[in-house]
């Protein structure tokens, strides 16, 4: 059974199995006068997502609203899916990623180039989107829902040139998709980066933190996994977190040949996943594939910087 929780007042987080995963991704739905699900999760998620939106006691075609944090497919890729079975359903998107959830083959090839083949078969299908059926949007632009839950959107580029936060009135609540990285709760808290590939951009991403600093929010809603009410605390982490991992490539890359360099880094992300390795399938993807992608990102971002 999936598992759902109200998180805040008539928000509820659906576990989306993440490619099968426990724990690692969620989905957020906002059940209001009008109804949105903040984010979409791959295609290979859309079971479960159906499944926790009818837990909440919400039919699929009930919903208005499927708001994207960002294009990467394990939070747009199964926008074009779900909307089969929500008829009234827009996909609310950054302007500038618009154009790839109508016509995703550059998207698609983007993560094969970076990730390999075996991201698509757990991505699933990217179905295309009717234009007509998605909304662009813009930093500032507001989106009503009922009297008292207003949405705005807040441009958060840095993970990706197309993020947004998502601010909402009912809770004083932050969707931040993976702009303030990666939490989850165990024996202990962990908050991880999250810099794939080629988008990352540190001097954006801590743009966007002191942005969302600035909004004094009373939760976050993070995309992996769950909510905190610790905002301030771990909006700050984040962004000691990135300067301190800019230190360690910096020197590290000084001081070594690349590929050497990448091995030390990935040892260094692995290390502080130690509170998560009870979690075994959890661990084992992190380890195996974000770390990587984590420290290719930060390379990526340097070496262009240096060139540039």
């Amino acid at each position: 059974m999936v598992d759902v929780e109200e998180v805040s007042e008539n928000i509820y987080m659906i576990d989306e199995r993440l490619y099968s995963i426990p724990r690692y991704g969620s989905v957020y739905l906002i059940d209001g006068e009008r109804k949105a699900l903040i984010d979409s999760g791959p295609s290979t998620s859309a079971n479960a997502i159906f499944d926790g939106i009818r837990r909440v006691g919400v039919r699929p075609e009930d919903i208005d609203y499927v708001i994207v944090t960002h294009i990467h497919l394990d939070h747009a890729g199964g926008a074009g899916a779900l909307i089969r079975d929500m008829p009234r359903a827009q996909v609310v998107v950054h302007h500038k990623g618009s154009k790839h959830l109508v016509d995703p083959a550059r998207l698609v090839s983007s993560v094969v180039e970076v990730q390999g083949e075996e991201a698509m078969v757990r991505d699933g299908e990217v179905v295309p989107i009717a234009m007509e059926r998605v909304k662009p949007a813009r930093d500032g632009d507001v989106l009503r829902l009922s009297e008292r839950q207003i949405l705005r959107f807040i441009d958060a580029p840095g993970h990706g040139a197309h993020g947004m936060c998502i601010w909402e009135s009912r809770n004083n609540g932050l969707f931040v998709g993976d702009a303030v990285g990666l939490y989850f709760t165990g024996d202990r808290e962990v908050l991880l980066l999250a810099t794939p590939p080629p988008g990352f951009n540190l001097e954006l991403s801590l743009d966007t933190l002191e942005k969302l600093i600035s909004l004094d929010a009373s939760i976050i809603y993070f995309a992996h996994f769950g909510a905190t009410n610790k905002v301030q605390e771990k909006l700050q982490l984040a962004m000691d977190k990135l300067r301190d991992w800019g230190d360690i490539v910096v020197k590290a890359m000084k001081a070594s040949e690349p590929s050497s360099v990448k091995e030390r880094l990935i040892a260094q992300a692995c290390a502080e996943l130690e509170p998560v390795k009870k979690m075994e399938p959890l661990y084992k993807y992190l380890s195996e594939v974000l770390a990587p992608m984590n420290v290719a990102g930060y390379i990526g971002y340097y070496q262009g910087k240096h060139e540039a």
